[in-house]
């Protein structure tokens, strides 16, 4: 599971900001989320959330 995919704002919480960061980000003309916002990476900011994996990712640099 990885609980920092989930922190829209990366406030280093999740909460209702999360859902609306991303809602105000595609709905109301916000700028971008923090990185790594474009591609799969890591997160840049130092928080208490862990991300032991995230499937998406590593199915995007799976090697078949």
């Amino acid at each position: 599971m990885c609980l920092d995919a989930a922190d829209a704002p990366d406030d280093g919480l999740i909460d209702l900001s999360d859902a609306v960061a991303v809602v105000l980000h595609l709905f109301g003309g916000r700028g971008p989320l923090p990185e790594p916002f474009t591609a799969c990476g890591a997160d840049p900011t130092a928080d208490g959330l862990d991300c032991a994996a995230f499937t998406p990712c590593e199915e995007q640099y799976t090697v078949s």
